[in-house]
């Protein structure tokens, strides 16, 4: 494919995780570029000890127009770190257990219908999170970071489990996590007033969807150029019911124990450290979040119809 403004041809790296994807990916995505005159392409695996900085930095080294990334929640979060502000466009081949960004995009979880909307010619600019974790480097993430018990139950679960039984695994950790909590936390939203809460679960989303058709955020666009926090507090059965209740039918109850907030940065602060998650990535423990929108960061490839969603 040669890029008509410059008569240059066009190249892409293919980065994916040979874990994840099927046999015939390789097959697949070298049929479209054959067809559509793609060169020169750069195939690029990544592995245990290196899920995917080193060959994203080789893509943008190299000054390739489009990356794929094709794998889980974790390849897709590294490489759109990479792809952070450079211009480069990123096609998404969804090949995980949870593909968050894939669900919030409206991209085909099917691989083969993945690629073809890679090179369907359809993109749309997304915002990214940038975030530091009390002092280390700074990176970006394109769906949600979590304290509590969402990153409890990501750190509970088997591995080999949720590979054979997919989201159910996170169900059966689920009641392990429960009973560490709640966390004691200051959360300041750009430069209002914090707010003190003994919390379940604080989750900073670009987007608002998670598994099983559940929107934890709604109204959260990954275009909007604001970053989203939601703080829940349940304390008796009560507010769980009400928690759980807002959650089905995406609208709050009155004493539901849940705050909302949007803003361009959020710091969250903890009384003790605890773990926190990256896009349903388990990453640590932390002291300290502080997010910050960056709008417009990202191109990524998208379904025909959604480029303005």
């Amino acid at each position: 494919m040669t890029d008509t403004a410059s008569g240059r041809a066009r190249r892409c790296a293919v980065i994916s995780n040979p874990t994840k994807v099927s046999d015939k990916f390789t097959e697949l995505v070298q049929k479209i570029l054959d067809r559509d005159g793609w060169t020169d392409t750069l195939w690029l695996e990544t592995s245990a000890e290196d899920p995917g900085k080193a060959m994203t930095r080789t893509a943008v080294e190299q000054g390739v127009d489009l990356v794929i990334a094709a794998g889980g929640d974790g390849t897709v979060r590294i490489v759109a770190d990479g792809l952070a502000g450079t211009g480069i466009t990123m096609g998404l081949v969804p090949a995980g257990t949870g593909n968050l960004l894939a669900r919030n995009l409206g991209f085909p979880l099917d691989e083969a219908s993945a690629i073809e909307v890679v090179f369907g010619g359809h993109t749309r600019t997304i915002d990214l999170i940038k975030l530091t974790v009390d002092d280390r480097e700074s990176e970006h993430f394109a769906v949600m970071a979590g304290i509590g018990v969402d990153a409890m139950i990501m750190d509970e679960t088997d591995p080999d489990l949720k590979e054979k039984v997919g989201t159910g695994a996170y169900f059966l950790a689920a009641g392990k996590a429960l009973g560490r909590l709640p966390v004691h936390m200051k959360i300041r939203v750009d430069d209002r007033r914090p707010a003190h809460r003994h919390a379940m679960v604080c989750v900073i989303g670009n987007v608002g969807d998670l598994l099983g058709n559940i929107t934890l955020i709604p109204g959260a666009e990954p275009d909007d150029g604001m970053l989203d926090v939601y703080v829940a507090s349940p304390q008796r059965l009560m507010h769980w019911l009400k928690l759980a209740a807002r959650i089905v039918t995406r609208r709050p109850r009155k004493d539901d124990q849940v705050d909302e907030r949007s803003g361009r940065k959020v710091t969250v602060e903890l009384r003790e450290k605890d773990t926190y998650q990256l896009d349903g990535d388990v990453m640590g423990q932390c002291s300290k979040l502080v997010a910050e929108i960056q709008p417009g960061a990202l191109t990524v490839c998208a379904p025909a119809g959604t480029e303005a969603a």
